[in-house]
């Protein structure tokens, strides 16, 4: 449902076992793309409208997925919830739900879907589905803990029919985080880990050896921490060394910072670093109340206009290309090469704003097929059974 690019085909295809029966889009530039990419055949169903949906036309199918319209509730728009068209388009997924019983419904949308006309709105997008005999369990997950550089929080409903699901499929945990990687051990302050993992929890007593933060092992090929930088950096190279450089300590002024930009952020500062490889947010430039406008090392939410620049060397800024806004939900290459081959740059920036982020679908993907496989093992009648035993 509400297919839009593929971005939930993408990410369970990627998880392995799910077959695609059907989709439905209405937007015909998306729907373009979807198929340049998927080259869906015959055996595959395309839906144009999904209030059009006549479900003794659909197949039978165990995942129903749906990222629903999301502009009623998000707080980048007017949040008219379901006074607006597109806000009741929720009830054609549960219209179909009732029909066909699939054993799992996936759903997604913004954040501000929970906090909507006082909860009120999801209160009834739960009774619904309740009414209907799933369960919900939901999560806010960031794309950013899945691998890809953008900070992208979307709520997601994992719903089933089968109460033996209850908190295996959620949480889901995002694997981008790197563990603390301890090379040798001793007492804190004396320890050595691996640069290539977090760093561990700072403390507000510092001193000692290590500042009670361990050691390091800085790899030979950027054996230089560049401090002025904003924040501490591995390079190739050291900078050239100033008349201000003390024995103890390493100025930090302003007009020794290379390719360091001010960006002006309604904070008491007034302004916010940008570095190169920084994203900036270009919507609003002239605003005295937007905070965040810059994302270190990552970018923004992406929207279905790009308004987001990058911070090359040299001080310039330039707006994300069409490409690169694709990669952040998480598209392969060959696919992106696809959608860019018959899609406008302005198609391109809008179909990569209203996707959802394929690694997140993946992820929870494998959970989804993982429980299941469990699930069959035991069928539900005989589960039930033996715990009516089990309670006897």
């Amino acid at each position: 449902m509400f297919a839009g690019i593929g971005g939930f085909r993408t990410g369970l295809t990627r998880a392995g076992g799910f077959q695609c029966v059907g989709h439905c889009e209405i937007d015909k530039y998306a729907n373009a793309s979807y198929e340049a990419i998927y080259e869906p055949g015959k055996e595959e169903r395309y839906y144009h409208d999904a209030t059009k949906i006549d479900p003794a036309d659909l197949p039978d199918f165990d995942l129903l997925c749906g990222g629903f319209p999301c502009q009623t509730f998000s707080i980048a728009g007017r949040r008219k919830g379901f006074d607006d068209t597109r806000g009741t388009l929720f009830f054609e997924i549960a219209r179909l739900a009732q029909s066909k019983r699939p054993s799992y419904l996936l759903l997604e949308n913004v954040p501000g879907l929970l906090s909507h006309d006082k909860g009120r709105t999801f209160s009834v997008i739960l009774a619904t589905l309740n009414d209907l005999g799933y369960r919900v369990e939901w999560m806010v997950l960031n794309s950013k803990h899945f691998g890809v550089p953008q900070s992208r929080r979307r709520l997601f409903l994992i719903c089933y029919l089968d109460p033996r699901c209850a908190g295996k499929i959620f949480p889901v945990f995002g694997t981008g985080g790197k563990a603390l990687i301890q090379v040798l051990g001793g007492s804190q302050g004396s320890r050595v880990y691996d640069a290539s993992g977090i760093a561990c929890t700072q403390t507000a007593g510092a001193g000692g050896v290590g500042g009670k933060t361990g050691l390091y092992i800085i790899p030979q090929d950027k054996p230089f921490v560049d401090l002025c930088a904003g924040e501490a950096r591995q390079t190739e190279a050291a900078r050239c060394l100033t008349a201000r450089y003390g024995q103890t300590t390493l100025s930090n002024h302003r007009a020794e910072r290379s390719g360091v930009l001010l960006i002006k952020e309604a904070t008491k500062k007034g302004y916010k670093e940008a570095n190169p490889g920084d994203s900036v947010d270009l919507g609003f430039s002239g605003s005295n109340t937007r905070r965040g406008r810059v994302g270190q090392d990552i970018a923004h939410t992406l929207e279905t206009s790009c308004i987001q620049g990058i911070v090359e060397r040299g001080g310039r800024i330039r707006r994300l290309m069409p490409r690169e806004c694709l990669r952040l939900q998480g598209f392969d290459e060959w696919q992106i090469d696809r959608i860019l081959a018959i899609q406008s740059d302005a198609q391109a920036y809008k179909q990569a704003g209203n996707s959802v982020t394929a690694n997140v679908i993946e992820a929870i993907g494998r959970r989804i097929r993982e429980v299941d496989a469990e699930l069959k093992v035991v069928p539900h009648d005989r589960a039930e059974g033996s715990v009516l035993r089990r309670g006897s």
